[in-house]
């Protein structure tokens, strides 16, 4: 499991900063949807600028499982983030690390959740029409309460997985964040960003080291 996360490069050079700046991992977006959506052709080359430095996480939303396999297959990436209404049927069609975003902006049906096949949760705000890179922050600290029995926290007895928070995070906020909310990891987008894809070279190197001394902090 990846501790701090920069999610939608959409540039070998964004991936590169990210990376020597101390992210564990980068995100490339495949859903069209996104206004950090990247073709194959440059997800190559992010692929490649971060090389073994880093993980490199493949986000799809709603993409057919077989699409998903052969993609990653072709770049190489081996982990990937469902964020959008995959059901558990689709998600357990896919022999790659997995990471299922949870929308816990509104009332969440946790029924499948406890069983559903991924090694991470991504806890993130979610706004309808949207999936994700919205900027809007969660209620941090309720979410011990909402979802105790399906996370693992830090200092906790472990009952349930791994998992990133996500939403609304920003170098300013992020040690608040963690403080309140306790993940294992994090996971920002829209929160270093100078325009919807491009990362600021200074937000980046910001986040990545508050949020590290963040996780450190709260013993995650």
């Amino acid at each position: 499991m990846f501790r701090v996360k920069v999610c939608g490069v959409t540039s070998p050079g964004d991936a590169a900063h990210a990376v020597a700046c101390g992210a564990d991992a980068v995100g490339i977006n495949f859903y069209r949807g996104s206004r950090r959506f990247v073709d194959e052709g440059v997800a190559r080359e992010i692929a490649r600028a971060v090389g073994d430095r880093a993980a490199v996480v493949g986000v799809f939303v709603n993409a057919p499982p077989e699409a998903i396999v052969e993609l990653c297959g072709r770049l190489g990436i081996s982990r990937v983030q469902l964020h959008g209404d995959e059901p558990a049927e689709v998600a357990g069609r896919i022999p790659l690390w997995r990471m299922k975003a949870v929308h816990a902006g509104g009332r969440v049906d946790l029924a499948g959740l406890p069983a559903y096949p991924c090694e991470a949760f991504l806890v993130d705000a979610g706004v309808p029409g949207e999936y994700g890179g919205t900027g809007r922050e969660l209620h941090w600290k309720s979410l011990r309460d909402r979802f105790g029995e399906l996370l693992a926290f830090p200092g906790a007895p472990v009952r349930g997985r791994a998992w990133a928070l996500a939403g609304g995070l920003t170098p300013e906020n992020v040690e608040r964040a963690i403080a309140a909310a306790r993940p294992l990891a994090v996971d920002v987008a829209s929160g270093v960003e100078s325009a919807p894809g491009r990362k600021d070279p200074e937000k980046v190197a910001l986040f990545v080291e508050r949020a590290k001394r963040g996780l450190l902090l709260a013993g995650a």
